[in-house]
């Protein structure tokens, strides 16, 4: 049985503990998830005996290769018409959806179609199955880790490992880092734009997210947007970037300083630096994500920062970079074996700066397993 064929029949088995007929699933993610199919503008319609993946005539071609285990349904006037189609004559009674991706006005419509079937809203059904990743997922979100990780070295050049441990370099072998390579009198938004640029050149179809490049007080800014604004000698830079590498995502945040920080930088990038190392150290499998969030929080609270960690601790990354679990003071969610999280903490004070610190972190039940290759010592951030 394939991979996404046994995903079809955990599925289904959820769909019996919730007393459902059918599942119609919208999320583009979702659909990938579980039938395999890349494209867009595709739904899976699924009973205890099919699976109907309706995609529009641009796509019936592609989907029919890459989702075999289905049965392509080529789309009449919508999308939702024809599920609502297929959903009236598979003789089943309620229709569950994923109310936090229809529209109201697609919900609307596909309540029109239906006949005789019931729609009831079911919330995370497969995003909670997504949550715990097999090996060849964490294999490919590895392999984004570690391109993300050669570009930011292209890109920073400031870091060297050799035999495992890390030095640095005032240039790259002499040269003068390429247009856009992190220097001062180079805009942040030209860090960003090579970064990506470096990213796609070494093989990713596209970043994971847009590109964070802060320097100086803008690093306050938890997600700030790169601007033009030229990065001067001396300045902290906070950089937060990710990859998507065969359709699995990365996620990473590090601090480059432009010369030697002062006492305060010094100060707030080691608690944090400490605050994460304390998180990463707690991360095992039956963990609360709370205890979790809490490692981290607590000793930034003790240091006298608690108000300046505005965030969770952190998230899942798989298919998308932003997914379950959840690690923060309110999170539900226990770890399981498999999962893959983000560990960012981070301190950020308005009109002076922030530092925030990110890694990629498997769960296993013996403890983390840190994907990110980058060294953390704040000696290696001076550039």
């Amino acid at each position: 049985m394939s991979r996404h064929a046994e995903r079809l029949d955990k599925l289904r088995h959820a769909l019996r503990q919730e007393a459902l007929d059918l599942l119609l699933v919208s999320e583009g993610g979702n659909v990938t998830y579980l039938t395999g199919f890349r494209g867009d503008s595709a739904y899976l319609l699924l009973d205890q005996g099919h699976a109907w993946l309706i995609a529009d005539g641009r796509y019936t071609e592609q989907a029919a290769a890459e989702a075999p285990q289905c049965e392509v349904v080529r789309q009449t006037a919508s999308l939702v018409k024809s599920s609502a189609e297929l959903a009236n004559a598979s003789g089943g009674k309620t229709l569950g959806f994923e109310p936090n991706v229809l529209t109201v006005a697609t919900h609307g419509d596909l309540t029109k179609e239906l006949q005789g079937v019931e729609a009831v809203p079911k919330k995370g059904l497969v995003e909670k199955q997504r949550q715990v990743k097999d090996e060849e997922e964490i294999e490919r979100i590895r392999a984004a880790v570690a391109l993300a990780d050669a570009a930011f070295r292209s890109v920073v050049g400031g870091v060297s490992i050799v035999g495992g441990v890390a030095t640095r370099r005032v240039s790259r072998d002499g040269d003068i880092p390429p247009t856009g390579g992190l220097a001062a009198g180079v805009s942040e938004a030209q860090v960003a734009n090579h970064l990506e640029y470096e990213m796609r050149r070494l093989g990713a179809r596209k970043p994971s997210f847009e590109s964070i490049v802060a320097a100086r007080q803008r690093s306050s800014l938890p997600h700030a947007q790169a601007t033009h604004a030229a990065i001067g000698a001396g300045d902290p830079v906070l950089i937060d970037w990710g990859a998507e590498l065969d359709l699995y995502c990365s996620d990473c945040t590090r601090m480059a300083f432009l010369g030697a920080p002062d006492a305060r930088w010094r100060e707030i990038y080691e608690i944090v630096r400490e605050a994460q190392a304390l998180a990463i150290a707690a991360i095992r499998a039956g963990v609360a994500g709370r205890d979790v969030d809490a490692a981290a929080r607590t000793h930034i609270t003790q240091s006298g920062y608690g108000d300046a960690f505005k965030h969770g601790l952190g998230h899942g990354v798989g298919l998308r970079v932003h997914e379950g679990p959840t690690l923060s003071a309110r999170s539900e969610d226990t770890l399981a074996e498999g999962m893959v999280v983000t560990v960012e903490p981070g301190i950020y004070i308005a009109g002076w700066g922030g530092v925030r610190i990110e890694d990629l972190v498997v769960v296993r039940s013996d403890g983390p397993e840190v994907l990110s290759s980058l060294p953390k010592a704040l000696e290696a951030a001076i550039l």
